[in-house]
């Protein structure tokens, strides 16, 4: 009667629906069959009304209990069903017209149904047919709706279909039930299920021995897996990269299609499942070379081939073998698409293929570096960012495709794109900037001036990453290091220093020291150095000197040298003297010459402001500072330690032992800052403390040379190393040292020269402390014609020079040492001093003629002494002549 649409519509109908309903739930066979056939009927004129009243009526439940019953079992009710031409299967009929509409499959009707659905799952004896269709249903249910995914998930469906899978069932079940697992863990949380893993087995196998359709769905079921990381990163996942390799080379694009979306979400970010890719057997690259050169392939496919090129490149032996060559050209095609994906996913796989030198090369032959520079346009900032990268490739080290670039018009678009840029786009574009400006042609270009300004405004912003930074300053640096270009710009000092000030305190040593340099290129202009902004740079430079990194050193003292030369008591006030001082003393890593003469001349320049600065610089730096060959260094060093000494006169002891004494010594030897550096040198070896460390021997060799060389000019210089040997001389270990000899010599020289009254004086005086206590001295200086030089010395009209060489007659002659030198002339010089009324002299005189005395000299220094008046003769007594 329901296959008669005027009955089947009639409003009776609508009344007979919940009878029917009830009917299914009979304890009897034959009620609850032809009443699932009486709905059959009404289903099938697919009467929205009908159809929802049936769905509300409850019968649905009722209808799933009669899946599955063999039909031998009611043979008799099927021919009888047969004799009025009524549907076979009812109950699937019914279900199927049912779960059709919207609100039924995504309703009440179907959460109800669900869980009497995935009993179904599990093997019934008496309903073999009961499972498959279940899962047909179920499917149908489940696609589209997240609500009743869990649902399934909460009742066991993963746990049911993973079992069945187990039991190798028929390839249209296993189809179907792949089918239905994959639609199921396209649901997120499904994927974190603890069974989904146990499926991920499953579905392998499926994939390895199942039939054509099960191995597809059991491909898109591990495709949705996939996305789950814990999934993908396991053990077993690997074993699914062979036949997905297989499904890769097959025929059917919708086959490829899954294959190579599987293999990308498996292998990204794995870098032990990705060199699976090429150990496996089969060629991965042959198959996507083949879809990315076919002219029949759909563009979607060829993007997917794309995009797993991406993924696998990213493993070196994949990039570098044969086969990865051979996709640069299908890829070049594959960027000329209209289409963006495409255009994407071919640069993106271009960019990570440009790592290997040799498609470098390979690229430059396809002339890709137009096709790029094309696509920095417009508003897809992903394409512009990757084709960034890839010229960044291109163009690194390789100046005439730099050129190549700037002339394509890559400067003019990328500015355009700054200033609506993100930050990774702008870190990009920066960077390209840094290559190309690393040329010095490129960076003294015109058009390359264009992007200093940019540059800056780059900087300002606070969401530009680390390497953004480096790349601008870095682009800065390349083009303002050129001075013609520095002074093109009209930037006011607090323009283009403010902004550096932040990137002198960056967490990077690279961008701190980028800050520094860029701005010791604008300290270059005097405007910039006398500027009142400029101090606000002194504080973060003052730190980074005293950093201890050297590059970091090197930029920020650079800086300083221009800034204390205007403003001194900024850097002094900063703690300029501390840790410019660290700078001098370091020495793990030892400063190269430059930079320590840098820190020097800038530590110069605060003790030039302000003299009370000498007391806060401590002895050893100061010492060190002798050691610089720029010598306005050396002569302030000279000053404030003989300030230090005036000071503390123990000061000098410290100042020996630091060295100080080689460096004066070191700066006689070059005849640089001689007085000054000789005033010091006699200060320190005046102090007795000093004259009993080891080191003063090693003096009075070099301080003989200098008196000796010829080059030595300066008289106040000579006349204080004289001073500084007779000095050392007073100590008696020194005196008789191996370097006394040459000094006796060099003394000796210094008489021969004629020198000032006072030179001869303090010539005498150190030679008579050589002499006194050694005989090799006397001996040395008789043999340089000391005797004849001092014979000559005894008639001075000075007493206190014929004093002094009376003295040394004295000591040369004790213990009638030299008694072959002794002659009647030198008799009569020493007596001849009495002639001159030079009374100061004749107690020295006359202690030197006892000496002198022997038997067959007596006559003749008798005969001298009575040949001078009472008044002069008078004085024997007090000299001790009676003696005589």
């Amino acid at each position: 009667m329901f296959q008669d649409d005027n009955v089947s519509f009639s409003s009776t109908t609508m009344r007979i629906i919940p009878t029917l309903a009830v009917l299914l739930g009979s304890d009897e066979l034959i009620d609850r069959y032809f009443a699932a056939h009486a709905m059959a009927s009404l289903v099938c004129t697919r009467n929205r009304g009908i159809n929802l009243t049936i769905a509300n009526s409850g019968a649905v439940s009722g209808i799933i209990n009669l899946l599955g019953y063999v039909e031998s079992e009611i043979l008799n009710l099927v021919a009888l069903a047969n004799e009025f031409s009524l549907v076979k299967e009812p109950d699937q009929v019914i279900l199927q017209h049912l779960f059709e509409i919207e609100d039924v499959r995504l309703g009440s009707t179907a959460r109800k149904s669900i869980p009497l659905l995935v009993d179904l799952l599990r093997p019934i004896p008496d309903r073999p047919g009961a499972p498959q269709f279940a899962v047909q249903i179920l499917i149908r249910i489940a696609d589209g709706s997240d609500t009743n995914k869990l649902l399934m998930a909460e009742a066991g469906a993963v746990e049911a279909l993973t079992k069945y899978l187990s039991l190798s069932p028929q390839d249209s079940t296993e189809y179907a039930i792949s089918e239905l697992l994959r639609v199921l863990f396209s649901n997120h949380e499904l994927r974190q299920n603890e069974m989904a893993l146990s499926s991920l087995n499953q579905l392998i196998a499926v994939l390895r021995l199942g039939s054509r359709s099960a191995r597809y769905s059991a491909a898109g079921a591990l495709n949705e897996l996939f996305d789950a990381e814990n999934i993908r990163n396991s053990e077993i996942a690997c074993q699914a990269v062979q036949p997905l390799m297989d499904i890769l080379g097959s025929v059917s694009e919708s086959e490829q299609e899954v294959a190579l979306s599987a293999l990308i979400k498996l292998s990204s970010g794995n870098t032990s499942n990705t060199a699976l890719l090429i150990d496996v057997e089969g060629s991965l690259l042959e198959n996507v070379i083949k879809i990315l050169s076919s002219a029949t392939a759909s563009e979607e496919l060829k993007i997917n081939a794309a995009r797993l090129c991406s993924v696998v490149f990213s493993n070196k032996n994949i990039r570098t073998s044969a086969s990865a060559s051979g996709c640069m050209k299908p890829l070049i095609t594959l960027m000329q698409s209209e289409r963006s994906a495409a255009v994407e996913a071919a640069v993106f796989a271009i960019k990570i293929l440009l790592d290997d030198e040799q498609h470098l090369e390979l690229a430059a032959a396809h002339n890709i570096q137009e096709l790029l520079v094309g696509l920095v346009s417009g508003k897809n900032y992903v394409i512009i960012e990757a084709s960034l990268s890839a010229l960044i490739k291109l163009g690194k080290d390789r100046v005439p495709r730099k050129l190549d670039m700037v002339e394509a018009g890559i400067i003019e678009r990328c500015l355009e794109l700054l200033p609506g840029a993100s930050s990774s786009l702008c870190s990009a574009v920066v960077e390209l900037f840094r290559i190309l400006t690393n040329s010095g042609v490129i960076a003294r270009r015109p058009d390359v001036a264009k992007t200093v300004e940019p540059l800056f405004a780059v900087l300002l912003r606070s969401d530009l990453t680390l390497w953004g930074q480096h790349s601008a300053l870095q682009a800065l640096v390349n083009i303002l290091e050129k001075q013609q270009t520095l002074e093109a710009f009209s930037f006011t000092p607090s323009e283009a220093i403010v902004p550096l000030i932040s990137f002198l305190e960056s967490s990077s040593q690279a961008i701190q020291q980028l800050g520094a340099e860029l701005l010791s290129h604008f300290l270059t202009m005097e405007d910039f150095q006398q500027d009142i902004t400029t101090q606000s740079a002194v504080v973060p430079l003052v730190r980074l000197a005293g950093i201890g990194i050297l590059s970091l050193q090197e930029t920020a003292i650079k800086a300083l040298e221009k800034i204390s030369a205007s403003w001194p008591k900024a850097v002094l006030d900063a703690e300029g003297i501390f840790e410019l001082s660290k700078v001098i003393l370091q020495e793990d890593p030892q400063p190269p010459l430059d930079l320590w003469e840098s820190a020097a001349f800038v530590l110069s320049n605060i003790l030039q402001y302000d003299a009370e600065c000498f007391f806060r610089v401590e002895l050893p730096v100061l010492v060190k500072l002798l050691f610089s060959t720029i010598e306005s260094t050396v002569l302030l060093a000279l000053k404030a330690l003989m300030l230090h000494e005036k000071n503390d006169a123990s000061s000098t002891v410290q100042m020996a032992e630091l060295g100080a004494i080689d460096a004066l010594l070191d700066l006689l030897r070059s005849h640089q800052c001689e007085e000054e550096s000789g005033s010091l040198l006699e200060v320190i070896f005046n102090n007795p403390r000093v004259r009993e460390l080891k080191l003063c021997k090693y003096a009075i060799a070099p301080l003989s040379q200098y008196l000796l060389d010829p080059h030595t000019r300066s008289e106040p210089g000579r006349l204080l190393a004289a001073l500084a040997l007779g000095d050392l001389s007073q100590h008696e270990g020194l005196s008789r040292s191996s370097g006394s000899v040459s000094a006796c010599r060099a003394l000796i020289s210094v008489l021969e020269e004629q020198p000032t009254e006072e030179m001869k004086v303090v010539a005498i005086c150190a030679l008579q402390n050589f002499v006194m206590n050694s005989r090799t001295n006397r001996r040395a200086v008789a043999e340089a014609g000391g005797v004849l030089l001092i014979q000559e010395l005894l008639l001075s009209c000075n007493p206190e020079v014929s004093g002094q060489a009376a003295l040394m007659v004295k000591f040369l002659f004790s213990n009638h040492t030299l008694q072959e030198y002794v002659s009647n002339e030198l008799i009569r010089s020493l007596t001849g001093t009495f002639q001159f009324k030079l009374y100061e002299s004749y107690v020295p005189v006359t202690l030197a003629l006892q000496f002198l005395y022997s038997d067959n000299l007596f006559c003749s220094i008798f005969n001298c002494l009575t040949s001078y008046s009472c008044e002069q003769l008078h004085l024997r007594e007090a000299c001790g002549l009676q003696q005589l």
